[in-house]
């Protein structure tokens, strides 16, 4: 008897060793494609993330070891980089299902902080696991508040060029809106309408969760927060701000600012902060253009804790989602490689260069889209089998996802190179003055020495002397991402 057990028991664990050998198989084995450089990024959260990384690579395989596992912690020490762009976090948990049906408005919530304060008082001196969880919910959360269509963060102090997101607790917050309801009550003589029938109660929708904590946004518009009385409205919400922050440092309350995310997107300093802080822009803009629905006309209300809209109409109450719009943003080469087709529009700040970009037509494949707006903007002709994929970003300005590629132009004519050196055998530029104000080839060696300025994606950027000769976008954009990449590679002979 025991021996037939000791032998099924056996056959177990052989047949369980194959399956894993097997599935192991199926499993990614490198987080990045060959060949791909490194974007330089800072700091204690890649290390992190490069030890859970090659932990898991070498964890999965059948040759780990204790000694294995030792030199993986080693290398991710040593290893001081970012392996994706800006504005998104693989960390940042979307799955909404624990707020989706209850958390549509933001007097649901306050309510529910109302009820886990009772409940809190009721638990004091008992230990409840089941209460205690519950009372936990509203206490890590986080809000981020818009206004004005400006997000308020903490801009630099004098001595830093770090800008950090503003993030209310749910006590903060709630004392903000009973200030601007305060001050809209006493400027009707006391004789207030009710946010519902105005449609005044502000929006509130779940961001994401980062860390076990939830993240929400919150928007005001100006009769939120004034009566018509007073010319700055941004002036008087920040006011309110300040008391509702009275316990913080007197630096915190004096960094309060406001303005779009575009703007200060690139001073932020860790890139899970920006994640959050891109996803609240984009759901924002959502909202703000989808107040009506395109099926019978009748308004929308905010659904699924803001991750959709649902019209109100009985016989209608469809639902729309957010959209996203397909980008191509390109880095396109000279057959050599030792060149790269950067452009510029007249709008943006003296000096800034960049990849070139556009929107996906219907019916139209990414790489076809590449190929067609390198051609349109520049006249110049991508070869079709050069085309790679390098990384996509998401662009919530106001909804974009732009989707970077390597290209390399078809040898043609001959064209002058930018920075004034001498004329060099490239493919001949015609730019298209309806969408680009310059264009030219631009030197390897003289694109690299223009990393060592940070650059910005702000269109209010205001550049140096140095800078408004030649300049890259910040951080902040896939078009460092793509040009860093190829300029650090080695020229080629």
């Amino acid at each position: 008897m025991r021996t037939e057990i000791g032998f099924t028991a056996s056959l177990y664990l052989i047949a369980f060793a194959v399956v894993s050998h097997r599935a192991q198989s199926f499993r990614p084995q490198n987080v990045l494609p060959a060949g791909r450089s490194k974007y330089p990024y800072s700091g204690a959260e890649q290390t992190n993330y490069h030890h859970s990384i090659m932990k898991f690579e070498l964890a999965s395989s059948p040759l780990s070891s204790p000694s294995s596992l030792a030199a993986a912690s080693k290398v991710a020490d040593e290893t001081i980089t970012r392996e994706y762009p800006w504005y998104s976090h693989p960390d940042i948990g979307r799955d909404r299902s624990h707020v989706q049906k209850h958390y549509n408005k933001l007097s649901n919530i306050f309510r529910r902080y109302r009820e886990e304060q009772q409940q809190e008082r009721k638990l004091n001196d008992e230990c409840d696991e089941i209460g205690n969880s519950t009372v936990d919910f509203t206490k890590g959360s986080k809000f981020i508040l818009i206004s004005h269509n400006k997000m308020w963060h903490q801009k630099p102090s004098p001595s830093s060029s770090i800008s950090s997101p503003l993030y209310l607790t749910v006590s903060q917050l709630e004392d903000v809106i009973s200030s601007t309801r305060a001050m809209e009550y006493s400027s009707n003589n006391g004789e207030k309408e009710s946010d519902s029938a105005q449609g005044k109660e502000p929006f509130v929708a779940w961001v994401g969760k980062y860390q076990n904590e939830d993240y929400w946004v919150v928007t005001l518009n100006d009769n939120q927060i004034l009566s018509g009385r007073e010319a700055e409205p941004q002036s008087k919400l920040k006011s309110f701000l300040v008391e509702a922050c009275s316990t913080e440092s007197e630096e915190y309350v004096s960094s309060l600012d406001s303005k779009p995310l575009r703007e200060f997107g690139d001073s932020l300093e860790v890139s899970h902060d920006a994640g959050i802080l891109a996803t609240a822009n984009g759901l924002v803009e959502f909202h703000k253009s989808h107040s009506f629905c395109s099926f019978c006309g009748g308004p929308t209300e905010s659904s699924k804790a803001g991750g959709s809209r649902r019209c109100t109409i009985e016989g209608c109450r469809r639902s729309v989602y957010p959209r996203i719009d397909s980008a191509t943003i390109m880095l396109v080469t000279s057959h050599c490689e030792n060149y790269a087709l950067l452009g510029r529009k007249s709008s943006w700040p003296p000096g800034r260069y960049s990849t070139l970009a556009g929107f996906c037509e219907v019916g139209e494949t990414l790489e076809e889209c590449c190929a067609r707006e390198t051609f349109e903007e520049s006249g110049v002709i991508v070869d079709p089998n050069s085309l790679r994929f390098v990384a996509s970003q998401p662009w919530p300005f106001p909804r974009s996802l732009m989707v970077g590629f390597r290209a390399k132009a078809m040898a043609s004519s001959t064209s002058s190179v930018g920075s004034g050196l001498e004329p060099t055998p490239l493919p001949g530029i015609i730019i298209d003055t309806n969408e680009m104000e310059d264009i030219q080839w631009f030197p390897k060696d003289f694109v690299k020495e223009g990393l060592s300025l940070s650059g910005s994606t702000a269109l209010t950027f205001q550049p140096n002397e140095v800078e408004k000769k030649f300049h890259i976008p910040g951080k902040a954009s896939l078009a460092r991402y793509l040009i860093a990449e190829w300029a650090q590679e080695e020229e080629k002979i």
